[in-house]
């Protein structure tokens, strides 16, 4: 084989390395930069008019399809299991929204629920990011 026939795959082997190094840093980020505007949709929702909450709720929206993308999308790169705890998040909220509905009404107290799901999910997140970015 040439010279040239091997400089070439050679570099070819390196630009798809460099790419899987660039697909590999946007799913190990995507749910820290997704999670972030959701959780400000939770602390807006407080005291937002419903017109406002609206928007942003249909703009930030987490759908479970997006999670389970995230997650497969973490398990083919093969990221930590905190990496999948950050992914899984924005279910949070959708549980307690399932729960309020369908299990037990959560009427009187849903405040003091919706101030708990903000709170666990900032300090879970954080955690997460810790160990995806610093501890590893």
């Amino acid at each position: 084989m040439s010279d040239a026939g091997q400089d070439r795959r050679t570099l070819d082997l390196a630009g798809l390395i460099k790419t899987l190094r660039y697909v590999t840093t946007a799913v190990q980020v995507l749910p820290f930069i997704y999670t972030v505007p959701y959780m400000v949709t939770l602390a807006v929702a407080f005291f937002a008019p419903e017109s406002v909450v609206w928007i942003l709720d249909a703009l930030f929206y987490a759908s479970p399809v997006t999670v389970a993308s995230f997650l497969v999308l973490s398990r083919i790169l093969r990221l930590c299991k905190w990496h999948r705890r950050a992914c899984v998040l924005p279910l949070i909220p959708q549980f307690v929204s399932l729960v309020d509905y369908y299990i037990i009404e959560l009427s009187e107290i849903v405040a003091q629920v919706n101030i708990a799901v903000f709170g666990s999910m900032t300090i879970l997140l954080l955690v997460s990011a810790y160990n995806v970015f610093f501890k590893q």
